[in-house]
């Protein structure tokens, strides 16, 4: 597996390596290097597990915030193209790779009545 991933661009990655420094000193205390003597593994499923947290909080701030930038023209009903209202928020949950992954979605309010035949 190659150590450098093309999709991510230099900047991220010099956030990243940044961010890893942290993190080590968060998870290992003091100057972030693990007890002599830890097992890879453990230091593996210890990074994979920040790793994991990163990108669900990740995912939840991008939608969270994504879903606070209602477009000014209106919404439009995915089955009749009606135009639609947003008339508050409702939960919402999505089960990732990386965990649950909650926000507030815009709730929308079809502008006719919509009527029983």
């Amino acid at each position: 597996m190659s150590r450098n991933n093309p999709k991510v661009s230099p900047e991220v990655t010099l956030e990243l390596v940044n961010l890893a420094r942290q993190m080590r000193r968060l998870v290992y205390e003091g100057d972030g290097v693990p007890e002599w003597g830890t097992k890879f593994s453990q230091i593996e499923a210890e990074a994979l597990e920040v790793g994991r947290e990163l990108s669900r909080l990740m995912m939840e701030q991008a939608v969270g915030e994504q879903s606070q930038r209602v477009p000014s023209s209106p919404l439009e009903a995915a089955d009749s193209g009606e135009p639609a209202a947003v008339i508050g928020t409702e939960p919402s949950v999505l089960e990732t790779t990386a965990g649950e992954v909650q926000w507030k979605q815009p709730k929308p309010r079809l502008s006719k009545a919509r009527c029983c035949g």
